[in-house]
């Protein structure tokens, strides 16, 4: 396959992701610490879905079909690092009042980012789905990933269960993973985390997202 294009929406992911870079480095030099450097490591996290999503819109586009179901299974795994960021903000409890201002200004930016990347991952991802399944059934699928994502940003934030733990240490996970169905908290997190994302996301598709003639060159 050919090398991606780096299209507007790229372009203003990048932006933002630098941006928030630069954020984070001035609070480092400031405060002469790295309270919030994980914060960096999320955003590289929260990028691989979207380039999983690019490359499997490509292999749709040329009917490298058994690459594309591989890399949309691999991308389902990473999708949750995305909006994951959202949950960063639990790190401001406790922080001195004097700079939680530049604080929580730090995370809801990279919180926003990473929201964005992850809706427009989502957004490529289903304009494969609708090219392989049509448009009814790409919206199932779509919900159901959704529903996916919230139990894995429950399995992230409340289990520290992490994307690479399932090839690492599969049993392991698979336990874990089961043990959260005996958890009332874990199916109500699941469903709200995933309502507000699907929200999200059909305001992003309406006004935001970019169109097929856009990503078709990419």
């Amino acid at each position: 396959m050919s090398t991606i294009t780096i299209n507007r929406t790229t372009k203003g992911l990048v932006f933002l992701s630098v941006l928030c870079s630069i954020f984070i480095t001035v609070r480092m030099v400031l405060k002469a610490d790295m309270k919030y450097s994980f914060l960096l490591w999320n955003l590289f996290l929260a990028w691989i879905p979207f380039i999983l999503a690019q490359l499997s819109y490509r292999a749709v586009r040329q009917h490298y079909l058994p690459s594309a179901y591989v890399m949309l299974f691999v991308w389902l795994l990473f999708f949750p690092n995305a909006p994951y960021i959202i949950t960063d903000l639990l790190h401001l409890k406790g922080y001195s009042q004097n700079i939680l201002w530049f604080d929580s200004l730090l995370i809801f930016s990279f919180a926003i980012t990473g929201l964005l990347i992850g809706l427009s991952s989502l957004s490529i991802v289903h304009q494969s789905l609708e090219l392989l399944f049509g448009q009814i059934q790409s919206w199932a699928v779509v919900v159901g990933s959704l529903i996916l994502l919230g139990f894995g940003i429950y399995l992230g934030r409340y289990c520290r269960l992490n994307s690479w733990d399932l090839f690492s240490q599969p049993l392991w996970f698979a336990g874990r993973v089961l043990h959260q169905f005996k958890n009332p908290m874990a199916f109500k997190l699941t469903f709200t985390y995933a309502s507000v994302i699907l929200g999200f996301y059909i305001a992003f598709r309406t006004f935001g997202a970019p169109q097929n003639a856009e990503l078709k060159h990419t």
